[in-house]
């Protein structure tokens, strides 16, 4: 199964980082220098940068899951083999205080990688349901939080908790 961000799933992102650029980038080219000013400002914009960056990585990378493990193809290919899994967390971020809007990321952990899957992908269920049973397999043992997100996803395990939190 091959799994990728749209254009439509990530468009809000790209508007964010062109803006983000613009109402950085743009004084630092109009405005006469006035050093504190125009170094924070050259500051964000790198920032700004880095995350218009790591969005085009996003997009142009393809998730993959095979029976033997998962892998992101792309500039910066990673593979976890499921054989070799150590560690599973799925993580909630909330928009609002009251936890209504927000979205998951899921981390997959091997020996010599990590993958991070956010929920903006397209099945993004389908992809957590299949990691979570092969950590079940592999017989880990996943976080009290990990547990709490997957039953908001209503994905179905027999998992038992870790007592010190996170894996």
């Amino acid at each position: 199964m091959k799994y990728r961000h749209s254009i439509r799933t990530i468009f809000q992102d790209y508007l964010r980082a062109g803006a983000g650029l613009a109402v950085t980038g743009v004084p630092i080219l109009l405005l006469p220098s006035m050093k504190p000013i125009s170094l924070a400002l050259i500051v964000i914009f790198l920032l700004f940068v880095v995350y218009t960056i790591s969005l085009l990585l996003k997009h142009a990378s393809v998730i993959e899951i095979h029976g033997t493990g998962l892998a992101v193809c792309g500039p910066m290919h990673r593979t976890i083999l499921w054989r070799d899994l150590e560690g599973l967390r799925l993580k909630y971020f909330s928009t609002r205080r009251d936890g209504a809007h927000g979205w998951m990321q899921l981390i997959v952990k091997g020996p010599n990688a990590k993958i991070r899957i956010e929920s903006t992908l397209n099945g993004f269920t389908d992809i957590v349901n299949v990691a979570v049973n092969a950590a079940e397999k592999k017989g880990l043992i996943l976080s009290s939080t990990t547990l709490r997100n997957l039953e908001l996803l209503e994905v179905k395990t027999d998992m038992s908790t870790a007592c010190s939190g996170s894996p």
